[in-house]
């Protein structure tokens, strides 16, 4: 997606006003990773966060975000979980707005779900046009049941373990500082996958090697594929995707897409 197309999403799912908010639900989330805090020798994971409900000045603030050309949808989205997580653990994001980045994405998932619930509560109504009759209708979402959280079925803050030609290798889930320091340098899918795995291969104390990147390049094709889709092949978290409407007045099955933006902002 060019970052025309991301500004061309970003005013799309905007453009309608915001609905009168009902009851707001919890504002406490659980995550599934959650982030590593280390003071001296002792670390500690931290998988409770505190979202809050959008304003009006929230509000605001992203419209006109979105008017920027160069914006990314990545960089939109990590803008309104900078403005409504109130902390991860004992970190305060507006004090350390980084330890949103070093997120997993299906943490963030969680997040842009627990900032939607606070924000409207447990009910969701989605306003749509049907394409045959271009009769308005009403979608009810609701926003616990039709989003389990999917768990995982292997110690996520380990990583996924990848048995390869040159024995078992460990991979982590990527971060959201992973993904936009590697886009940027990078120009092909081939180049994305070499510093994927320099960042994302787990090394045993003492192995990593001296030069990641050069390591990364020099494993054959087979093993680079079997551990990038060993994390492309993760699903946990919640899960969005295309939903199916009927039309009240002429019956007309529609798919309708699902994205977070326009669950929050539509």
């Amino acid at each position: 997606m060019s970052e025309q197309d991301d500004a061309g999403v970003i005013n799309d799912a905007i453009s309608d006003p915001v609905p009168a908010m009902p009851e707001q639900g919890s504002n406490e989330v659980t995550l599934l990773r959650g982030v590593y805090e280390k003071s001296g020798d002792v670390g500690t994971w931290h998988d409770v966060a505190e979202v809050r409900e959008l304003t009006g000045e929230d509000e605001e603030r992203l419209a006109r975000l979105s008017k920027k050309k160069d914006i990314l949808y990545s960089e939109y989205m990590t803008e309104i979980l900078k403005l409504a997580v109130v902390k991860v653990g004992n970190v305060k994001v507006r004090d350390k707005p980084a330890v949103i980045d070093s997120l997993i994405f299906a943490d963030r998932d969680i997040l842009y779900l627990g900032i939607i619930k606070a924000t409207y509560g447990r009910e969701k109504v989605l306003n749509y046009t049907c394409s045959s009759c271009q009769t308005a209708n009403d979608l009810y979402i609701d926003l616990v049941d039709d989003f389990p959280i999917k768990k995982p079925d292997f110690d996520i803050r380990k990583g996924v373990e990848v048995e390869t030609s040159k024995g078992v290798r460990t991979v982590r889930l990527p971060a959201g500082s992973d993904v936009s320091t590697i886009q940027k340098k990078t120009e092909t899918d081939a180049e994305l996958n070499t510093h994927m795995l320099a960042k994302c291969v787990v090394w045993p104390e003492g192995e990593t090697p001296a030069d990641p990147v050069a390591w990364a390049r020099s494993l054959n094709v087979a093993d680079r594929r079997k551990l990038i889709n060993a994390v492309l092949d993760v699903e946990v978290g919640p899960k969005l995707g295309e939903v199916d409407t009927q039309c009240a007045a002429c019956g007309e099955q529609t798919p309708l897409a699902l994205d977070w933006v326009s669950l929050l902002l539509s």
